[in-house]
């Protein structure tokens, strides 16, 4: 049934590793920051997908069209690039998913709306992703998912 298969991309983000506690961490900071009462994780972990524009919003209830939106979504980017793999985890059975993936001599890679600025370092960082032969995140092409260029772009480097 699969015998035409050659390799399998994954998204990122609650697919291959939990980066709920790290997003929620660093939009937690900005509310503690401002003296406001800290959330607990289980608030953030339902918006973690939507990146900046979720944590924002469980953290602020905000949306992008707030006039301190774009101020606010850089902070958190710093918040977020200074504790991005202080709590971030491969999920349990990720790694002999990949391991089973490589035996049958299947490439594997990554396409990601998360920007290069952390996917990058976030990815060179774990163990896991050594076997990757491609990461693409939201700003590699000039269209991120669900537009096919990054796709495309992981196909043609695979």
């Amino acid at each position: 049934m699969f015998s035409d298969v050659h390799a399998v991309l994954f998204d990122l983000d609650g697919t291959l590793i939990d980066s709920a506690p790290d997003l929620g961490a660093a939009a937690d900071k900005m509310r503690v920051d401002r003296g406001m009462p800290s959330l607990p994780l289980d608030r953030y972990r339902p918006m973690a997908g939507a990146g900046a524009r979720g944590m924002l919003g469980i953290a602020f209830g905000m949306g992008t069209d707030h006039p301190d939106y774009a101020e606010l979504r850089e902070e958190f980017f710093k918040n977020y690039e200074n504790c991005m793999t202080q709590r971030t985890a491969v999920f349990k059975d990720v790694p002999e998913l990949i391991d089973q993936l490589i035996g049958r001599g299947l490439k594997w890679g990554v396409v990601t709306n998360k920007s290069m600025r952390f996917a990058g370092p976030l990815t060179k960082g774990m163990k896991l992703f050594a076997t990757a032969k491609t990461v693409i995140g939201g700003d590699t092409t000039p269209y991120a998912k669900p537009h096919p260029a990054p796709l495309l772009e992981a196909a043609r480097q695979l």
